[in-house]
């Protein structure tokens, strides 16, 4: 009788631990996106140090979790054993897209310490959730940073209608590739981290333009009994190619549950709203059908295409309409986009408006909480890329009247 009791007990508290949770309102998510490598002109990011000083700096925007860069491209930031890129080259910090003055050179593979495991230390030691941002790439700014698996398997390469191939991603069409990604989380995962997030939107250039691989070219004459459209924005080569990215991200699903881990999957999409189809021409995306199967924990809105008439009235209603979609089966976070690479980020707003950025950064923060999202995400918190002004704005309200998830049946 007694073999039984500590299940039981261990059965009983958990319920209790379930029930209690349900009852405590939900924070108000602030996910900064870092990549640490942006802060090297002003911090030593090969170093302990260094590392705690990038996130005393991200914290001052009232961050709650952490999505830390792991990769440049296929250049692992970390002890990676499984992409080893980086024990056989050298990244050259002066060769970066602008001018800024770096010298000499970093190995991020081979610091000590372990930078990912380091910053996931740091991380649970201040109370922040440790995630990772996970660019779906394999090279980021086309060139240098493609790693050794790409390398030694060319029979795995993309390439166009015209035959041409594109070392810049391997298909994941073919089951090795999946399977080395796989092993990727698995490194993450046993450094701890609860919230990995991939990044639609940095795909290294790749879309469905790039999957006219044997496999997929066999399998869609074998569905539609006729040769792939040679136009890749076609929608039906579109979805093709969007079962083989529903694929792995079932399997990447399944094999975090397998971990025995609780790890959050947050999946970021481009151009997301207005609703559109747009998503799936860019980059194979379904995310509807995502949320659907459950695959999906949290949907970042990586931007939205707002009207320069209505900037905020527009974006609101995007912001409605997504979060009408998704309701119940995951979580939704809303843009704070410092970043203007796309037209659409705070200085766009300010452009349009003649508001402050500080301004700014509330209004949109109120918008989404008001809208009922879980949070809102930070791209990408780099030095001093908010104001100060901006980082006291956001550390205040998300501290303050914008603590907690609004709660559903409130007035709008």
């Amino acid at each position: 009788m007694q073999k039984w009791i500590g299940p039981v007990i261990a059965v009983a508290c958990l319920g209790l631990a379930k029930q209690a949770s349900a009852l405590e309102p939900e924070r108000f998510e602030v996910a900064a996106w870092v990549d640490h490598f942006d802060f090297a002109t002003v911090f030593d990011t090969e170093k302990a140090e260094g590392l705690a000083q990038i996130l005393d700096h991200v914290q001052e925007t009232g961050a709650t979790t952490i999505l830390w860069r792991n990769c440049g491209g296929s250049t692992m930031r970390y002890h990676s054993h499984v992409e080893a890129h980086h024990h056989s080259s050298q990244l050259d910090k002066r060769r970066i897209a602008d001018n800024r003055s770096v010298g000499g050179w970093v190995r991020y593979g081979e610091t000590q310490p372990d930078i990912i495991a380091e910053v996931v230390r740091l991380c649970k030691q201040r109370g922040l959730r440790p995630g990772i941002h996970w660019p779906f790439e394999e090279t980021h700014w086309a060139g240098w940073t493609i790693g050794q698996f790409n390398l030694e398997h060319p029979q795995y390469w993309g390439q166009t209608a015209t035959g041409q191939p594109w070392w810049g991603r391997v298909s994941l069409a073919y089951e090795p590739v999946v399977r080395h990604k796989l092993a990727l989380v698995d490194e993450l995962i046993e450094r701890g981290v609860e919230v990995l997030f991939l990044d639609f939107w940095r795909t290294g250039a790749w879309g469905p333009g790039y999957e006219y691989v044997e496999p997929v070219v066999s399998a869609y004459r074998k569905k539609h009994g006729e040769a792939s459209p040679t136009d890749p924005k076609d929608l039906r080569w579109c979805r093709h190619v969007s079962e083989y990215v529903t694929g792995f991200l079932r399997q990447l699903r399944d094999h975090l549950k397998a971990s025995g881990r609780r790890v959050e999957l947050a999946v970021g999409i481009p151009e997301i709203a207005p609703l559109g189809d747009e998503p799936l021409i860019r980059c194979g995306a379904d995310w509807r059908r995502w949320v659907e199967e459950g695959l999906v924990d949290t949907l970042v809105i990586n931007y939205v295409k707002w009207d320069k008439k209505a900037p905020l009235e527009s974006t609101q209603a995007a912001y409605r309409e997504v979060l009408r979609t998704v309701a119940g089966p995951c979580r939704v976070w809303c843009p704070v986009q410092q970043y203007n690479f796309t037209g659409l980020g705070l200085p766009a707003y300010q452009q349009s408006t003649g508001k402050k950025p500080e301004e700014l950064a509330e209004a949109l923060t109120r918008l989404a909480h008001r809208e009922g999202a879980c949070g809102i995400s930070l791209e990408c918190v780099d030095y001093n890329n908010y104001s100060p002004a901006v980082r006291e704005a956001l550390r205040q309200l998300t501290s303050g009247p914008c603590r907690q998830v609004r709660q559903p049946g409130g007035e709008r």
